[in-house]
C-alpha cells in the first residue's frame, strides 16, 4: 500500500516536487490543491491524473486520508497552512523559506518539536549530486575560503516574489546560506549590503554577505538582475585542495566541476545544471519517504532550517544598520 500524499500550492516549483514524488514507488499523490483551481488541474493532467483537486486547503484536509502533505504556498502563508496540516496529524514537508520572519519560524518550529510526526523544510540545494560528491572531500580539511554566487539574469518568475517586501536574499540567498552551513557549520557574524538594481522587484534584488568563521571567510552573493548575463559559481579552498563549480545553480544547460589536490587536477567534468536540479528534489523526497517508512531520519528538520534563517535574517540586520552583526 503506497503512502498517500497531497501537494498544496501548484506554482512553478510544484513541477519539480511532483517529478520527484512520481519517481518514488512507495508514494502516490492522491490530491492537489491551489487557490486558483485551474493550476491544480493543470498539474493533475501533467503528473497525477488520478488525483482529486481542491481550491481550499481545509477542504482537501477534511476530505482526504493522507500520510503526508507537501506545502508549497508563499512564505507568509506557511505558518497557518502548517498548523492546519498538524491538526490533521500528517507528516509535513514545507517549502523554504519556512516563514517570512525569524520570530514566526521559531514559533512554528517550537510546535513541531512535540508534534509526533515528521516535519521537514524542503531545502534542496545541498542535495545536488555534485555538491554531495564534493562535500565529503572537505570533511577532514580546514576550509579557508568559500564563495557562493548566483546573480541571475532572469526575473524571479513568480509574481509574489516581485511584490514581497523581502527580495532575493530570503527567497534565494537562503539556499546559498544553507549550502555554506552544510560545508562550514555555524558562522560567528556577518556583514551584508543589499541594493535594488531591478526596478521590477520591490525588495532587494542584489545582496552581498560576508560571513566570519574562526578560520574561514565565506562570501555569499545573490541577485535578480535586469540583465542578459548570469554569473553563478561555487569556490571552495582548503590548503592544497580546491573545488570550483561553474554553471547556474538553478536550471541552466551547461556546468563544469573541477577539483584539484596538490596541484593536480583530479576532476574536470561537464554537468547538466538542469538534471542536477531535478535530481536534488528527488533525493530530498527519497530521504523523507525513507523516514516515513522507518528506514532513516530526515536531515532538513525545522530546527536545522532555523539555523539557516538565523544567518539569513542577521544579514538583513547588518544591511539595515551598516554594521557587523552577531549570528544569534
Amino acid at each position: 500500500m503506497p503512502l498517500k500524499g497531497a501537494l498544496y500550492g501548484c506554482g512553478m516549483i510544484s513541477e519539480f516536487h511532483l517529478r520527484g514524488w512520481n519517481r518514488i514507488p512507495e508514494v502516490e499523490i492522491v490530491a492537489l490543491g491551489n487557490r486558483t483551481l485551474a493550476r491544480a488541474e493543470a498539474r493533475r493532467a501533467e503528473f497525477a491524473p488520478s488525483a482529486r483537486t481542491y481550491a481550499d486547503l481545509g477542504a482537501l484536509l477534511a476530505s482526504e486520508q493522507l500520510d503526508f502533505i507537501d506545502i508549497l504556498t508563499t512564505p507568509e502563508l506557511h505558518f497557518d497552512h502548517c498548523r492546519a496540516a498538524m491538526a490533521k496529524g500528517v507528516h509535513i514537508v514545507c517549502q523554504k523559506p519556512l516563514c517570512d520572519s525569524l520570530e514566526r519560524a521559531r514559533e512554528l518550529v517550537a510546535l513541531t518539536r512535540t508534534y509526533g510526526k515528521l516535519f521537514a523544510v524542503h531545502e534542496n540545494h545541498r542535495y545536488r549530486p555534485w555538491f554531495q560528491r564534493v562535500r565529503p572531500m572537505f570533511r577532514e580539511k580546514r576550509i579557508r575560503f568559500l564563495r557562493i554566487e548566483h546573480l541571475n539574469a532572469t526575473e524571479p518568475g513568480e509574481a509574489y516574489k516581485n511584490t514581497a517586501p523581502t527580495g532575493v536574499w530570503l527567497e534565494y540567498g537562503s539556499h546559498l546560506v544553507d549550502m555554506m552551513r552544510a560545508l562550514l557549520g555555524e558562522p560567528l557574524r556577518v556583514h551584508a549590503r543589499m541594493h535594488r538594481v531591478n526596478a521590477n522587484v520591490a525588495g532587494e534584488s542584489l545582496a552581498h554577505a560576508t560571513f566570519e568563521y574562526p578560520d574561514c571567510t565565506a562570501v555569499v552573493e545573490a541577485g535578480w538582475k535586469h540583465s542578459p548575463i548570469t554569473q553563478s559559481s561555487v569556490l571552495i579552498m582548503a590548503g592544497d585542495t580546491e573545488a570550483w563549480y561553474e554553471g547556474t545553480l538553478t536550471r541552466g544547460q551547461t556546468g563544469r566541476l573541477r577539483v584539484s589536490a596538490s596541484t593536480t587536477l583530479v576532476c574536470d567534468e561537464a554537468l547538466s545544471p538542469y538534471e542536477e536540479y531535478v535530481e536534488s528534489f528527488y533525493l530530498f523526497e527519497r530521504e523523507f519517504t525513507d523516514a516515513m517508512l522507518g528506514r532513516g531520519a530526515i536531515s532538513q528538520t525545522g530546527d536545522e532550517h532555523l539555523k539557516t534563517l538565523a544567518c539569513t535574517f542577521a544579514a538583513y540586520d547588518s544591511a539595515r544598520t551598516g554594521e557587523i552583526t552577531e549570528i544569534p
